[in-house]
């Protein structure tokens, strides 16, 4: 279960009227199993678990840690000194690490189901923790740096707020301890970048496997009904069973969209991508072989289309790993969108594209 998958699961739990205790790494220095932002829940008496701050013997004795905090509410902060000895069972080469455990009740469960809200639409946010050890825990949800100053139900200090404010408005990790001893710690929540998987078919149905585990929406459209339904991607944020030439009708591209053109044949994979590289999106990336490629642009060329806008597409679509079975060709293109997602479209990933020099 990723990350933002935990907020949703501690709401559930919330729901069903268990405590919950929510640990986050929140600082690291030297090498160290876990690193910031990896965080995991423990509930109930037998610490039940999902998620991981890094796993190994100091993994363990964090859960033990917040067991034995369970059923109080609080918030206290946990520092590790790993030693760089190879037989000490942590798994470790040697730093230091902090968690934060906060510990919280049904009171929090708004907050939570905000947080639900807010992955399941694949909005953006920035969550803050005001980190007062011993008391109860203080998480706030904003939808931007500016809507601290318009929460009036908050009692935080002036230094406090105007010290989120400058962190939140950076949107990246952050922590900071103020001289009372107060902490703060900025988690922002990205939009989650929607895939548009065209094709329904087997392909379709392993590139959706990886989907959700890696904080991916996708919206999955086929003029198939049989193959595009809730039983075969029952995952998906969105199916549309339409005409490949008039599905763009009914989804919106952005320059967070991915869109992965995996239809059942060259004429609708024709069709999809003349469509597709008209749009904004982050990405577009077509199955085929280079021959089949060279063809298909061959005929938008002649329909206009200019070789510069046929040049962003990934055709052959995937990191090159040797693939052969379904199953590797999806995990190699859902590894082009992470690629993508996490260092951006490189001059390194040009072999990836089509040479127009060459005849198909």
């Amino acid at each position: 279960m990723n990350g933002l998958e935990i907020y949703k699961k501690a709401a559930l739990l919330l729901k069903k009227g268990e405590n919950i205790a929510l640990i986050t790494v929140i600082s690291v220095t030297g090498s160290t199993p876990g690193k910031v932002g990896y965080k995991m829940l423990v509930w109930g008496k037998k610490g039940e678990t999902i998620g991981t701050v890094g796993g190994g013997l100091v993994e363990a004795e964090i859960i033990d840690t917040a067991k034995n905090i369970l059923p109080e509410s609080e918030c206290r902060i946990v520092a590790f000194t790993l030693d760089s000895t190879e037989d000490d069972g942590k798994g470790i080469c040697g730093g230091s690490i902090e968690f934060l455990i906060e510990t919280f009740d049904k009171k929090s469960l708004p907050l939570f189901e905000e947080l639900s809200t807010v992955i399941d639409n694949g909005e953006k946010g920035i969550l803050v923790s005001v980190i007062s050890p011993g008391k109860y825990p203080n998480k706030i949800f904003l939808k931007n740096a500016e809507q601290l100053n318009s929460i009036s139900n908050i009692n935080l200090t002036h230094e406090i707020i105007d010290s989120i404010n400058k962190l939140a408005a950076k949107e990246q990790l952050a922590r900071k301890t103020l001289p009372d001893g107060v902490g703060i710690f900025i988690e922002p929540i990205s939009e989650q970048p929607m895939v548009f998987i065209l094709g329904a078919g087997h392909l379709a149905y392993y590139i959706s496997q990886y989907m959700k585990s890696l904080d991916f929406r996708y919206t999955v459209c086929d003029d198939r009904a049989e193959f595009a339904n809730k039983e075969r991607f029952p995952d998906a944020d969105n199916i549309i069973v339409e005409a490949f030439g008039t599905v763009f009708n009914k989804i919106e591209i952005n320059i967070n969209s991915y869109i992965v053109i995996v239809t059942k044949g060259h004429k609708d994979d024709e069709i999809v991508l003349e469509q597709a590289v008209k749009t904004d999106a982050k990405y577009i990336g077509m199955i085929g072989s280079k021959r089949k490629v060279l063809t298909i642009f061959k005929h938008l060329q002649e329909k206009g289309l200019p070789q510069e806008t046929l040049s962003k597409v990934h055709s052959p679509i995937g990191v090159s790993i040797g693939a052969l079975t379904p199953q590797e060709i999806a995990l190699s293109i859902v590894s082009e969108l992470v690629k993508i997602r996490r260092i951006g479209d490189t001059p390194e990933m040009d072999h990836m594209r089509i040479d127009f020099t060459k005849s198909p």
